[in-house]
């Protein structure tokens, strides 16, 4: 939607609120009892720029002298109370900026109060003092009297109205339902249904005066909808009791005959159970946004320390397990009956300390890296790596008897063989490593069952050092 046809429909608004309230709750001379049509340029006004008002206001403007000049005639009228609303919505706006974003206009008890006092007194008694003055100038009206009704129409319209139109002009409720998982939808559409029948009951049916009845619905729907529901609770109750007002029932209309007096004491009554529960739905959300505060400091902490906890178990060159979180590891796997058979693999990197001499420590990092590669690459899923020394490694085997194991190991020499290591020059080393296999039995602890490992991979190496010596 673009601004221009935004400032359209705000003012198409305007004029059908300004115009209706005029002649339901005005004689054409006085001040309407009712204003709810400053509401709709407040709250468009909220989520713009101080820059982006002009159209707004432009629109609004004209609504207003074209509702006060069909209502009450051409004259200097209609000219003057436009302007004085306009201020009153300017410094509403002006006063209340920036509307917070993340929890709506009402979505913070500080905000609450801060509405309360702009709308409820400040902008309205700014402005009420220049529409007192147009009504005793022009029309003769009393003063005082004048004020009084401008300070108590305009204000309750913005009170009562600004929030939910807020809500709607954003999109909130849009969100808020497609947020929501059907279970929650179904009972967000349930209470508005109560809040509803209630209203009905109240207005239409009870031959009594039980407008503290509504206060029920409304508190059920803020706990358990929040600030939105409120906020549409209050509305659907100001429909209803409009509707039944208007034809004379209802509790309102029992108090009063004067239709004026009668939209008055309404709009009071929707302004204090708005301004009763909309505290409660903030306080609620403030307390919301407190637990999940917390929520979130504890998920990190969490995060944060299986990342220490990571890091104080792996090899930091490798990334795989340490001699402790290794030892641990295999305690664990040789302690359980479930994950007998248990071999262990020793092995580390032939001549390796010829790959340092000859091309550096930083070859011989990336040789250690090559080959944590390798080995992952051709070990099972449940095999467990670690590094225990500069070129030592060890690997455990779980549900592995020693047979299987020798396997494993051929398996592993015989593909680093075959996966040379090319350095960043270009150079390519061709890495072999020698292995030891040892099966763990009862009564071995770890440094036994390592020592048996070793023991092997050093008759591996004298082997194969005979071996060259007699080829």
């Amino acid at each position: 939607m673009t601004a221009r046809q935004a400032a359209c429909i705000v003012g198409i608004l305007y004029l059908v609120l300004a115009a209706g309230t005029i002649h339901l709750t005005s004689n054409g001379r006085d001040i309407a009892t009712v204003w709810p049509a400053n509401a709709v340029l407040l709250a468009a006004l909220l989520d713009r720029r101080p820059g982006a008002w002009a159209g707004v206001l432009g629109a609004g403007f004209l609504a207003n002298v074209a509702a006060n000049a069909a209502m009450r005639g051409l004259s200097a009228a209609p000219l003057l109370f436009s302007a004085c609303n306009l201020v009153e919505v300017v410094v509403a706006a002006a006063l209340l900026r920036p509307a917070p974003r993340g929890e709506g206009l009402l979505g913070a008890p500080a905000v609450v109060g801060r509405f309360i006092a702009v709308c409820g007194f400040v902008a309205p008694a700014i402005s009420g003092t220049g529409g007192a003055a147009t009504a005793w100038l022009l029309f003769g009206q009393d003063l005082r009297a004048s004020f009084a009704t401008w300070l108590l129409s305009d204000g309750l319209g913005l009170l009562v109205f600004t929030p939910f139109l807020h809500a709607l002009l954003r999109g909130e409720y849009v969100r808020c339902f497609a947020g929501k998982g059907w279970r929650r939808r179904a009972e967000a559409a349930g209470l508005q249904v109560l809040t509803a029948t209630v209203a009905y009951g109240v207005f239409f049916v009870a031959v009594r005066p039980l407008l503290f009845v509504l206060f029920g619905p409304v508190m059920l729907a803020t706990f358990r909808v929040g600030r939105l529901g409120t906020q549409l609770s209050v509305m659907i109750i100001a429909v209803i009791g409009a509707v039944a007002t208007l034809r004379g029932q209802g509790p309102v209309a029992a108090l009063a005959a004067d239709p004026r007096e009668q939209a008055a004491l309404f709009q009071v009554f929707l302004a204090v159970l708005l301004l009763t529960c909309l505290p409660v739905a903030a306080a609620l959300a403030a307390r919301g946004a407190s637990f999940a505060s917390l929520a979130q400091s504890a998920e990190a902490l969490r995060v944060r320390e299986a990342e220490l906890a990571h890091l104080a178990a792996t090899d930091g060159l490798t990334g795989v397990l340490n001699r402790a979180a290794f030892r641990d590891a295999a305690l664990r796997a040789m302690r359980s009956p479930a994950r007998a058979p248990v071999s262990l693999i020793a092995l580390d990197l032939d001549f390796f300390k010829q790959v340092n001499d000859r091309h550096g420590h930083l070859a011989g990092d990336r040789a250690l890296v090559h080959l944590v590669r390798v080995l992952r690459s051709d070990l099972r899923e449940h095999d467990v790596l670690g590094r225990v020394g500069g070129d030592e490694f060890l690997v455990l085997l779980a549900g592995t008897d020693l047979d299987q194991a020798t396997a494993i190991a051929a398996r592993l020499r015989d593909g680093l063989r075959r996966t040379p290591l090319v350095l960043d020059d270009g150079t390519t080393l061709l890495l072999a490593m020698s292995c030891g296999v040892a099966l763990h039995r009862p009564g071995m602890g770890f440094e036994d069952l390592v020592h048996a490992a070793d023991m092997a991979l050093y008759r591996e190496k004298r082997a194969r050092r005979w071996e060259a010596q007699h080829a």
